[in-house]
């Protein structure tokens, strides 16, 4: 299938290409996710300034998992005339989605012979701030992919390939490190590009949740920022009109998409501030939360997801009557089971000084109770409105073993506190040029010592907050297999931070379902088909329940005259839970809608 743009009155400036091949190796920024389920915005703007200039130009998208797969990709690309590589991971973590590619790989699959005298670009994060490959490592310099890439686009991608397109496809034409002058220059960009979703692999099935941004650059960069992040290299934030964004959103909605995360800024509660860019902390504007949530709204009525990320906790700190509007505007418009993920780092003081961090423990603290009381509601057997996230980093300056002390005694502070946050994310440093923690040298933690720790939060804190976020009997909704590991299938709803869903093998899985909760594990729940059909489960998912065991589960799969929950509490001689009995169905008739017809795999 070629893909090239619908709308061919606006014609380019510069020579038409033929054929551009963009290939996906994932990024994974401060302030942006682009691993699947999630699209990035960079190949949506890509193809959009390619379309913008060169109508008629077909854009063939390719995930690296899509390449991995196909054994020979360079068989494919030899009839490009541009070959574009977008990568790579800022902030480290582990994917189940999908797998960003590494150094190693974009050096094989990038030196065919074949492919040799086609132009070749290295563009996004790798390309402008090094390249990252795991937390507690230096990144190396963009220069060590060169070759097998004949241009690094330090620059904006979009802004250059758009001066590339023009100058004739000439990049030794063009500034490799232009950037952009306003927001306003990827408006026509974002629209033109929604249609390049077309061919992600999550396409059409749904399974795709695209990210979208509202402001580049950190608020805070008025005072350097975070000493290890990059996003305050991008200097005086560049706030987005929400008109831009909805239109943006539209362009999506109407290719077929129903997930958006408004995710791709460093903080959502300060967009659309009068301060934004003069003050570390800008005052929050509720009415520019609640025009940009209308106007998504209507450009997109029927959405399915509807999801924030960022958010600075010491904004909340600082603002919190402000903080509160905006929380409860966020809540009107989105969808449940939204995550605001706070950049605590670290709950040490003296780490907080040294790497200029954003609030200490009492602030976070606050933000915490703040967030707890606005967004901690939930619908009926649902999960909650809108958490708080934990983003803890280490390797930072100034890193002790008091460092692991403060941030446990923090966490331990919200058990007896009973606060709930939705997901503690445990990670360490990357260190890239341009931050001050790259040339300042520091001793950290050991490798055991950090494992160790991990270990500990994860067996002493996770457990007890997943349950507080779900508890059972809860219901999560449109849930997706993700994958099919040995006895039992991954699922996972769209969103930020998706509960990872573990159901024990019955019978077909289906694509997407709803499912409700049973079990607890640190980092996962146990769940069940919702509705649960008694006659159509298997003995594995009885097992699954609490208090019913492998003699119990046999018996009920053995009789067969079981009818209500009366006739279940009697056989196995006792009553069971509401939050179970809820969830049941015992009617043979709706056996096959549950579990047959086109959901089915």
């Amino acid at each position: 299938m070629r893909f090239r743009q619908e709308d061919t009155t606006t014609s380019g400036s510069g020579s038409e290409l033929d054929r551009v091949v963009i290939v996906d190796g994932y990024v994974d920024e401060p302030t942006c996710l682009g691993v699947p389920p999630y699209i990035s915005p960079y190949p949506r703007y890509l193809a959009g300034a390619i379309w913008t200039e060169s109508p008629r130009t077909e854009v063939v998208y390719q995930t690296i998992d899509q390449v991995r797969m196909l054994g020979d990709p360079q068989r494919n690309w030899t009839s490009a005339d541009m070959i574009l590589l977008i990568a790579g991971m800022i902030v480290p973590g582990k994917y189940l989605g999908g797998t960003p590619i590494s150094v190693r790989e974009a050096k094989r699959f990038f030196s065919d012979e074949r492919i040799a005298g086609i132009p070749k670009l290295l563009v996004g994060p790798w390309a402008r701030f090094g390249c990252g490959l795991e937390g507690g490592r230096l990144a190396l310099s963009s220069d060590v992919l060169s070759p097998p890439f004949d241009y690094i686009v330090a620059g904006d991608s979009e802004v250059v390939l758009a001066d590339i397109m023009k100058a004739g496809r000439d990049a030794s034409a063009v500034d490799l490190s232009k950037v952009r002058g306003t927001p306003e220059e990827i408006r026509e960009y974002s629209i033109r590009g929604a249609g390049v979703i077309l061919q992600h692999p999550g396409y059409p099935d749904g399974y795709l949740i695209c990210e979208i941004e509202t402001y580049r650059g950190c608020p805070r960069y008025v005072t350097g920022g975070c000493s290890f992040c990059t996003e305050p290299l991008y200097g005086h934030p560049a706030q987005r009109a929400a008109s831009d964004v909805a239109r943006e959103v539209e362009a999506l909605y109407e290719k077929g998409v129903r997930a958006f995360r408004i995710g791709n800024q460093a903080d959502l509660f300060t967009y659309g501030s009068a301060g934004i860019g003069d003050d570390e902390f800008p005052k929050p504007n509720p009415a520019a939360i609640d025009e940009l949530f209308t106007k998504i709204r209507s450009a997109a009525p029927g959405l399915g997801v509807l999801h924030i990320d960022n958010v600075n906790p010491g904004t909340l700190a600082h603002h919190p009557e402000e903080s509160i509007e905006v929380a409860k505007t966020i809540i009107t418009y989105h969808t449940t089971g939204d995550v605001a993920a706070f950049g605590v780092e670290s709950l040490d003081p003296e780490v907080i000084r040294r790497n200029n961090l954003k609030a200490d423990e009492d602030q976070v603290l606050d933000a915490v109770r703040l967030l707890n009381e606005v967004g901690s509601q939930r619908p009926l057997w649902g999960l909650p409105q809108l958490l708080p996230g934990i983003n803890l980093l280490y390797g930072l300056i100034g890193e002790s073993k008091k460092t692991l002390e403060c941030n446990m005694s923090f966490l331990e502070r919200l058990l007896e506190e009973n606060l709930i946050v939705r997901r503690i994310n445990i990670r360490q440093v990357i260190g890239f040029d341009g931050t001050r923690i790259r040339n300042e040298k520091h001793r950290g933690l050991k490798r055991h010592q950090f494992i160790k720790h991990k270990n500990r939060v994860r067996e002493t804190i996770d457990l007890e907050m997943i349950k507080r976020v779900a508890p059972h009997g809860t219901i999560v909704r449109s849930a997706f297999l993700e994958q099919q590991r040995g006895k039992s299938n991954l699922y996972r709803p769209l969103g930020t931070y998706p509960l990872l869903c573990q159901m024990p093998n019955g019978q077909s899985p289906r694509a997407k379902a709803d499912v409700f909760v049973v079990g607890h594990g640190p980092r996962s729940l146990t769940v069940l088909p919702h509705p649960f059909e008694v006659s159509q489960s298997s003995i594995s998912q009885w097992q699954a329940i609490p208090g019913i065991g492998a003699r119990r589960a046999a018996r009920i799969k053995a009789a067969d005259w079981i009818q209500s929950s009366d006739n279940l509490d009697a056989l196995l001689e006792t009553e069971l839970p509401e939050w179970l009995t809820r969830n049941l169905n015992f009617d043979k008739s709706n056996a096959e809608l549950v579990y047959g017809g086109p959901g089915r795999i």
